[in-house]
């Protein structure tokens, strides 16, 4: 496994479980924590579908494990006012 894309990965993860727990730099520009772990949840989606089929078989697992986790916690949180309507719990999933 690519030591530099799991960090990436793992970061990410890490800054969006800090949004969903509500922990936000006192300097962060947007204040709504849901909003941002979304858009970083969404970020890493993104990575995977730009990724797919390019990766070994430890960083797929990695990016899926910490993807379902993360859409695990965000959807058993509520999210933002029409988050099930236009999120990404709704978009197509490629296979």
């Amino acid at each position: 496994m690519n030591q530099h894309f799991a960090s990436l990965v793992m970061g990410i993860a890490a800054q969006a479980q800090a949004a969903l727990e509500g922990h936000l730099p006192a300097e962060a520009p947007i204040t709504d924590a849901r909003l941002i772990a979304q858009t970083l949840i969404d970020t890493l989606g993104m990575l995977q579908e730009k990724t797919s089929g390019r990766l070994d078989d430890d960083e797929r697992r990695l990016l899926e494990q910490v993807l379902a986790d993360l859409r695990i916690r965000y959807v058993s949180g509520g999210g933002p006012a029409g988050s099930a309507r236009h999120g990404w719990a709704d978009a197509p999933r490629s296979s």
